[in-house]
């Protein structure tokens, strides 16, 4: 389930309209109408807002160890399982499996009705488990011809190789079909987080400071280092797929899993200039981010499932994130509020009735209605008088439009090739999926292995070889 953070804003009294007296409105101010203190707890609530997502470090830590242990796993140096043997490296066992003319392939763990389970799961299949099982039963009735007795005895020496194999190829599927995941839930999080922090300025007529930008750049690295782990979950099992499926050399798997073990622990990256244009774009780009979400969620998940389990939510989230740049500021409250307070006086100036909502009471509707103009007009010394404040409200305007590069907030592209990534592994295009890794992951080191490893899928893809 995709999972995000809510900011909570601070609400001060002059936000809820409790500032106003029944009968006259407060004179617009020259500067903030928010004391700094109220600005200081601010920031001290989203100080705590993101030492409580400083728990997502642990799932990070979690998912990298899992990644971690599929590769050790992969070159041999880790058991599978606790207590299990170590096994053999998966490029050696693969090339002695291959030898004995045991056929393997990677494909979709299957529900009883023969559609692909929750998550999509891969698992290892191979020929010889297949043909045991059809075999077993005639051992057992003594009906078994000397041939198949000599295959199962044959084949037996490799069965232990190819259960770890099936036991290594598990341990990279979780975390390879998790990664989407990973980055989508990661980016909605950073996206309503900062949301609620443009919110909150505006409402309490803040200026972004340094403090609140490295904030936001905290967020920012720890959805790069998310991008990064999930880049080489997706890459060990599209390696998987290349070698296996595809006839690819399984020293790929090698060259990947080691690059990877090199690079751990991982570590994302983000600069105070990237936070600053996250902010300065936000608005601009909200809705073709959310757009972009839609696009390649359709496509992962199909449109049934979209709509059934993730629509209502991301367009709520999205609906949060657009409505913060929106958000009215304590001065913009009390011109708005002074506004309706001047047009409910030259109502009674009129001889109109007021709303039941009007702050204007009698005596002072009293006193327009005598103060009038013969056509019932008031002139604007008279509203000057009457409010105690300008008889010109500010008024403030933004203009610009999309920026039109969707790369503008940091996330977006990001999730659409974890989500692309995702969608190839189920498709079984491990270049594809090893192109796109490539693309995610922010370390040189293990991107060059990546663009080597798919380069050479294609290359075999190209050549026609088969296992």
């Amino acid at each position: 389930m995709m999972r995000h953070i809510r900011l909570g804003a601070l609400v001060v009294a002059v936000l809820a309209g409790g500032c106003f007296p029944p009968q006259q409105p407060a004179q617009e101010p020259s500067g903030s109408a928010i004391p700094e203190e109220s600005k200081a707890m601010v920031r001290q609530g989203d100080e705590m807002v993101l030492a409580a997502q400083k728990q997502m470090d642990e799932e990070i830590d979690k998912n990298q160890a899992e990644i971690e242990k599929a590769m050790k796993a992969a070159v041999g140096q880790e058991a599978s399982f606790a207590g299990g043997p170590m096994p053999m490296p998966a490029s050696q066992a693969i090339k002695e499996v291959r030898a004995a003319k045991i056929e393997l392939s990677i494909s979709p763990v299957l529900d009883a009705q023969g559609k692909p389970v929750a998550n999509q799961f891969m698992q290892l299949e191979d020929s010889y488990s297949k043909r045991a099982q059809e075999i077993g039963p005639k051992m057992a009735s003594k009906k078994a011809t000397q041939a198949e007795i000599k295959f199962l005895q044959d084949g037996v020496q490799h069965v232990q190789k190819i259960n770890d194999l099936k036991a290594q190829v598990r341990l990279a599927t979780t975390p390879a079909m998790n990664a989407g995941w990973m980055v989508t839930t990661g980016s909605m999080t950073t996206m309503t987080t900062v949301a609620g922090m443009i919110r909150s300025r505006r409402q309490m007529e803040m200026q972004w400071t340094d403090q609140d930008y490295e904030m936001v750049r905290q967020l920012m690295e720890r959805q790069s280092r998310r991008e990064a782990v999930a880049a080489l979950s997706m890459a060990l099992m599209a390696t998987y797929q290349a070698v296996v499926n595809h006839g690819a050399d399984p020293s790929l798997i090698d060259d990947v899993a080691k690059a990877g073990i090199e690079a751990i622990p991982l570590q994302g990256q983000a600069s105070l200039e990237d936070a600053k244009t996250y902010v300065d774009h936000f608005a601009q780009n909200v809705e073709a981010s959310q757009k972009t979400y839609e696009e390649q969620m359709r496509k992962t998940f199909g449109d049934q499932e979209y709509e059934a389990k993730y629509k209502a939510q991301l367009d709520g989230m999205f609906a949060q994130a657009a409505s913060a740049t929106k958000a009215l500021s304590a001065t913009e409250l009390m011109a708005q509020t002074n506004e309706k307070y001047k047009a409910d006086l030259e109502k009674c100036a009129r001889g109109e009735a007021l709303p039941p909502d009007t702050m204007v009471g009698p005596a002072k509707c009293k006193e327009a209605k005598a103060s009038a103009n013969p056509d019932g007009s008031l002139s604007p010394d008279v509203l000057q008088r009457l409010t105690g404040g300008s008889a010109n409200a500010a008024q403030e305007s933004s203009s610009g439009g999309l920026m039109g590069l969707l790369g503008s907030i940091p996330g977006v592209a990001q999730v659409k090739l974890a989500l692309e990534g995702v969608a190839a592994l189920k498709n079984g295009d491990a270049s594809k999926v090893l192109q796109l890794a490539s693309d995610l992951v922010p370390v040189p080191g293990v991107r060059s292995a990546l663009q080597t490893a798919s380069q050479a899928v294609d290359a075999v893809k190209s050549a026609g070889k088969t296992k």
